[in-house]
């Protein structure tokens, strides 16, 4: 079985279609999608648009939330005070140009998705998916979290395996939970971001988890493997439209340094 995760599209179209392009060629068994489709580029219809007529099954995201709600201010990621302001004319941008229909789909996206997978073990191996944790889709799950802390987050989840976004830069963090014999093994993963990376890499990033059904995806190390892709895309088109619109050339800067 092969599940494909995308993440924090951010109203990128060109890097959503190069994305889905590389994922058809790689036909996966079915497409998650972790939030954030909307805010900080100009395609936020079209965006959304894909997303509803692929039926690929989307979590909310803290992006997703605010425009969904109409909200004309909600917290992300200001990392200076011009930022801020550059932040709150991209909202009302979005709220201006999104389509009703659109903006009430992305309220009625579920905070999270559970997938119950029939295996070798004695019960169901559980994914739990999120875009920020299972705790807030404000919280950021970065890899190098202080020890123990993907622990408390994955007891939180009641589940074997975590998957979120929002941290905008792949990882796959596990552990053996030596507290049960035989030993369990635990992940949480971030696929990274299609249309706003930030780990360096401008490439649109997602994730594929290969599970061997006909194994122990508890407790055989074999059974579950994760493959990180990072796929080109008109990074020209993407940030020519920004500079054309009313939104800060500092987010087309953002897509160019990753």
């Amino acid at each position: 079985m092969k599940l494909a995760f995308i993440s924090d599209i951010h109203a990128n179209l060109p890097a959503l279609e190069a994305t889905l392009a590389g994922l058809d060629s790689q036909r996966p068994d079915a497409i998650y999608c972790l939030g954030d489709l909307v805010n900080l580029n100009v395609w936020n219809n079209e965006v959304v648009e894909i997303i509803r007529q692929r039926s690929i099954a989307t979590v909310r995201g803290n992006h997703d939330e605010g425009i969904g709600n109409g909200k004309s201010h909600f917290r992300f990621s200001y990392t200076f005070p011009e930022a801020r302001q550059w932040g709150l004319e991209a909202i009302a941008y979005t709220l201006a140009t999104i389509k009703p229909e659109n903006r009430s789909f992305l309220a009625g996206l579920p905070f999270s998705l559970r997938l119950s997978i029939r295996h070798l073990g004695e019960s169901p191996f559980t994914l739990l998916l999120v875009h920020g944790s299972p705790r807030s889709m404000d919280d950021t799950l970065f890899r190098h979290l202080p020890a123990g802390e993907h622990r408390q987050y994955l007891d939180a989840a009641g589940s074997d395996v975590l998957i979120c976004g929002q941290a905008h830069a792949p990882y796959h963090y596990w552990f053996a939970d030596e507290d049960k014999q035989p030993v369990a093994f635990r992940h949480v993963l971030c696929p990274g971001s299609v249309g706003k990376p930030k780990d360096g890499d401008w490439r649109a990033s997602y994730l594929i988890l290969t599970l061997d059904a006909s194994k122990n995806l508890r407790t055989d190390p074999t059974a579950l493997q994760a493959d990180f892709f990072r796929i080109t895309y008109d990074l020209e088109k993407a940030v020519k439209a920004i500079k054309k619109s009313k939104l800060s050339t500092w987010y087309g800067s953002c897509l160019i340094t990753g």
